[in-house]
């Protein structure tokens, strides 16, 4: 699945102004895995990243001060996969078929955004394992944070 999730960004990214940004909090196991890609990226890719923690809604105006074409989220979400699964969930799909503690924040947040900003947004949602009080990542989660991390990288020297 990584392999396909690896394919559709490199088309749906090509020749684009493209940011990042981790959705989680880090202090709940897999929930951290946007904001632990973030960390795993910082000073090693030439596009922005934010780190939005469990509040990607502050960071509206940003996406609209940088003139991106795209927006990516990686957030934990729960659809029902294999822990570490990776998936693209259609942003409109979000409030029905996928379960995230910050689901209606990123819901609400794009549609008020698409009133100012003509911009494609993307949500790679990546199964947790579990979300007790720890900050570690599961290692089914980790591995497919840092198989992302790579992915990524990959992306931005062919866009450099």
């Amino acid at each position: 699945m990584l392999e396909e999730v690896s394919g559709l960004l490199k088309k749906r990214l090509k020749g684009k102004r493209f940011g990042l940004i981790g959705v989680g909090n880090s202090f709940r196991m897999d929930d951290g895995a946007g904001p632990r890609l973030i960390e795993l990226l910082a000073g090693k890719v030439s596009f922005p990243l934010v780190d939005a923690s469990e509040v990607p809604e502050n960071y509206s105006s940003w996406i609209i001060k940088k003139a991106l074409d795209v927006v990516i989220f990686v957030d934990a979400v729960g659809f029902d996969g294999e822990p570490g699964e990776v998936r693209f969930i259609p942003i409109d799909d979000l409030m029905v078929s996928a379960s995230s503690t910050h689901r209606l924040s990123l819901h609400f947040m794009i549609k008020y955004m698409k009133q100012q900003w003509s911009g494609e947004a993307i949500l790679i949602g990546i199964q947790p394992a579990r979300t007790d009080l720890e900050n570690e990542l599961s290692p089914a989660v980790g591995e497919s944070v840092k198989r992302l991390a790579k992915i990524f990288i990959e992306i931005d020297s062919r866009v450099q």
